[in-house]
Parts: structure tokens; C-alpha cells; sequence
């Protein structure tokens, strides 16, 4: 990095370019303890702001490598600041300590320079540290959408992520565009997204009702409109980048809303080793979720949760993935009514890591309340799922409220569960998953599947005078000409 940057830099006195190569070369060979005293002398001599960015810029990276993190962030902040144009090398750099500092405004307004100098930069970047930043300013209205703007604008697309995934960017995007009654604009990002779920929350949403008809559009009849573009660009995709396991896995997961579960599984079948488990990469894991999501709505029950407890027994890593893995295997298991296999799951989770998250406990607890249920044992789940009862169904509590509904239902406690359900449809960051989840689509009975008896109670749940009257306020069923099939 020290090279790159004085091959760029406004020439210099030859002492002064003889003493910053010296600090250069020994921080090249990491001996930054030794470059340092040499920055500082540098700095305090008469030196033009170029020189000073210059300086400044490596002894960030000095200091960095020293792990003086807060020293190392002043100085590339001011390296930055006395620089014309700043690489976009620095830029990151400043991004990331920022980030890692957890000033995510900061950060979040280092994005936004990426984004408007050199926009390629950002897909350069850790995917999961920027979806940090933007869930930390999520509070701050004007910041986040500035962000999620200038990242769509940029067609931020990191390697690690699907098509599919963009467009839950765009999804927010359209919701603050509709809000400052940008229309138009709202428009235009409609006109992107490719994932027909996406299009079905925008065509189900009150909020975006002058929406409906361009969506309607762009679903065509039974959505095969929208599933055909989806997978046609999700194909090419994977077609320009063969070995890609995330290109394979954004294929499948549109072959599997298109309803083409057979093609989905086909690609999803992946990893048969041990080995091969341990070798995937955080992202590169939801394939395997996936392709035991399929085995299982295909009949191949004990396969799919066969293929969850190899996966899970591999090591963790620097893999969250593997954590979530630990969390949906037993709720695969409820679903499709195995309880002994959800309660040996749950078991193996809270002995195997102290990692999960309190969502990630919160749907365990679901999961063992629901197991204990379909085994009869409805003393035992009560008390399981104590931690989740223990807040009043009307007080908001997001960390477990969706654990908790899902416990409800499996108790039976429909009433407790519809005052959740509404309050949900009232809360615009909620409203557009609860209006999905009762679509009709997905809550009807579906022939020879294990868990219609949940599908039932949703729509017990959804035919209550009260719950429907919140939900025909906050949005809509898609129109059946347009609906997929499930």
C-alpha cells in the first residue's frame, strides 16, 4: 500500500521522498515500530498539506498494524482530509475502522463517499460489516435512506450476495421514496426488482397501492411473468460464473419460487462430505439450508434433516451461518412434525455454542414450546416456552415477538396471537412480513404436507373479525389472476 501511494503522490524534496521510501520499507517489512518515530519527526516540519496526506495515510497503516486503533483513525482521517483525491483504497480503509470502531454514522457517511467517487469500491467491501452499518443507523430516517439510495444507485453487488438479495435493498428504497410521495421514483425502482417475492410485498402493501397496477404487470398471470425474468437472470448469472456456489444458490432459490422444486433441488445438492461442509464459506452454507428445505417439502424428510445435522457438526469458524443452521434445523423438524428429531436438535444447539444470538434463543424456545406440544406434552411446553409468555402479547419486544407468535400458535392461544398479529399490521417495519405470511398462497392446504394444521390455524387466525379488519387496513390479497401457485 506504502508503494501505490507514493507512486501517485505530487513529487516531493528527494530528502523528504528518501525518508518516507525508509519508513515505507520498514513498514513493508514489518517493522512499524520503527517506521513510527520516523512519520512523527516528518510531521513536524514545514510540510504542504499533500505531503502531510501522504504521511498520515501510512502511518494509519503503521499505527493500524501497532493496533493504536484510535490513533490510526485520526491519522487516516486526516490523511484524507489533505488529500485532493483520496485513493479509493483509503477511502475503504477509513470506511472499515470506522466500522470496526462501531461510529456506524461515521461509517455510513464513508459509504456514501465510495458510492459517489468509485462506486466498484463498495463491492470490494465486507458485505456483512456494510449490512452492519445500515441495521445500526436504521433509527436515523434521512441517513438511512440516503445510504440505501446511493448503494442502489451504485448497483451495489458484492460477490457473496444474489441477485435476489438487492432487492431487499430496493424494497426499503421503494418504501422511503413512497413516503416522501417520490412516486415516480418509487417507479423506477419497482421496475428493478427482479425477485417476484419482492413485487408481491409491494402489490400487497396499502401503503403502495399507486404501486399495484405496475406490479400486477410485471407478475403477470400466476406470477409466471416475473418467476420466468427472474430465473432467466439468475441463470445468466450463474452461466457467466459456473463455479460460484453463490450464483448456484441465487439460481435455485429462483427455481424454487418459480415452483420448479425438482431443477431447485438439482443444484442445491451439493457438499455430500463432511469435508466439503466444512470447506463452504459463511454465505456458501444457505445452499446446503436450502436443498434440506426442498428434500423436505418433497417427502424426503429424514434426508433434509440428515443433511442439517452433518452440516451443524462441522466447525463454526468465523461461519454465522453454521449458528442459524443450529436454529432452523429444529424448526425444520417442527414443521414437518418430528418432534424427537426438533427436541435432539435444540438439545445439540444449546450444548454446542454460546454464540447464538437472543433471537436465535428466543426461536429455539419456540422450537422446543412446539415439539413438546406435538408430542403431547402440553405441561412441558408451557413451561418451556415461559421466557417467551412472560412479556404481554400487547407490548412490543422485537428481539422475541416472532418466536412468541409462532409459540402461540402451536399452543393454541389464538387470541394472544391475534392481538401480536394486529399490532404487526399496524407497525409499518412489520406490516409488509405479516401480510405476506397470511397470503392466501401460502396458508392454503397443500396436498400430502405435514404441516397443514399450522396453515389452519393461520387461517383461523386471519379470519378473526378483528384480525381482518387490521389486515384488509394495512394491505391487501394479491389478486388471484396474478398469484403464484404457493
Amino acid at each position: 500500500m506504502a508503494l501505490a501511494v507514493m507512486a501517485s503522490a505530487p513529487i516531493a524534496s528527494a530528502d523528504f521522498e528518501t525518508r518516507f521510501k525508509s519508513a515505507a520499507t520498514l513498514y513493508d517489512t514489518n517493522r512499524a515500530a520503527e517506521a513510527l518515530p520516523i512519520l512523527d519527526a516528518m510531521l513536524t516540519e514545514n510540510i504542504v498539506p499533500a505531503e502531510k496526506g501522504r504521511i498520515q495515510l501510512l502511518r494509519f497503516f503503521v499505527l493500524a498494524r501497532l493496533e493504536r486503533i484510535p490513533e490510526a483513525r485520526a491519522a487516516i482521517e486526516i490523511a484524507i482530509a489533505n488529500t485532493e483525491a483520496p485513493a479509493p483504497a483509503a477511502l475503504a480503509a477509513l470506511f472499515k475502522i470506522r466500522a470496526l470502531m462501531g461510529d456506524n454514522a461515521a461509517a455510513a457517511d464513508s459509504l456514501l463517499l465510495i458510492a459517489n467517487s468509485d462506486p466498484p469500491t463498495l463491492n470490494g467491501l465486507p458485505t456483512d460489516m456494510i449490512a452492519g452499518v445500515r441495521r445500526a443507523i436504521d433509527a436515523d430516517a434521512a441517513r438511512s435512506f440516503d445510504l440505501d439510495y446511493a448503494l442502489n444507485a451504485a448497483n451495489w453487488s458484492p460477490p457473496d450476495t444474489t441477485l435476489g438479495d438487492a432487492d431487499n435493498l430496493r424494497l426499503r428504497l421503494v418504501a422511503g421514496l413512497v413516503a416522501r410521495d417520490r412516486i415516480e421514483d418509487a417507479r423506477a425502482i419497482v421496475d428493478q426488482l427482479l425477485n417476484p417475492v419482492a413485487l408481491v410485498r409491494v402489490g400487497i402493501d396499502r401503503r403502495f397501492v399507486l404501486l399495484w397496477p405496475q406490479v400486477e404487470k410485471r407478475l403477470g398471470p400466476g406470477s409466471d411473468t416475473a418467476d420466468a425474468a427472474f430465473v432467466a437472470a439468475a441463470r445468466a448469472r450463474f452461466e457467466r460464473q459456473p463455479k460460484s456456489l453463490i450464483a448456484r444458490l441465487g439460481l435455485a432459490e429462483a427455481l424454487n419460487i418459480a415452483s420448479r422444486e425438482p431443477e431447485a433441488l438439482a443444484l442445491a445438492s451439493v457438499a455430500p462430505t463432511a469435508a466439503e461442509l466444512a470447506a463452504l464459506a459463511d454465505r456458501e452454507v444457505w445452499l446446503i439450508a436450502l436443498q434440506a428445505a426442498l428434500l423436505a417439502d418433497a417427502g424426503q424428510i429424514d434426508a433434509a434433516l440428515a443433511r442439517y445435522t452433518a452440516l451443524t457438526a462441522t466447525p463454526v469458524a468465523n461461519r454465522s451461518s453454521i449458528i442459524a443452521a443450529m436454529v432452523n434445523h429444529p424448526l425444520l423438524a417442527v414443521r414437518f412434525n418430528r418432534p424427537a428429531a426438533a427436541l435432539a436438535a435444540v438439545d445439540f444447539a444449546d450444548r454446542a455454542t454460546p454464540g447464538i444470538s437472543a433471537f436465535g434463543r428466543a426461536k429455539l424456545i419456540e422450537a422446543r414450546t412446539c415439539a413438546l406440544q406435538q408430542s403431547g406434552r402440553k405441561a412441558e411446553a408451557l413451561t418451556a416456552a415461559a421466557p417467551l409468555l412472560a412479556a404481554a402479547p400487547e407490548k412490543s419486544d422485537p428481539i422475541s415477538e416472532d418466536a412468541r407468535l409462532s409459540a402461540l400458535l402451536c399452543l393454541e392461544k389464538i387470541d394472544a396471537a391475534a392481538k401480536i398479529v394486529i399490532r404487526h399490521l399496524g407497525d409499518p417495519e412489520t406490516r409488509s412480513d405479516m401480510l405476506f405470511d397470511l397470503q392466501p398462497f401460502l396458508i392454503a392446504d397443500r396436498a400430502g404436507q405435514q404441516d397443514n394444521a399450522a396453515r389452519a390455524r393461520l387461517r383461523t387466525l386471519k379470519a378473526r373479525p378483528d384480525v381482518k379488519t387490521a389486515f384488509m387496513k394495512a394491505g391487501r390479497d394479491l389478486p388471484a389472476a396474478v398469484s403464484p401457485p404457493r
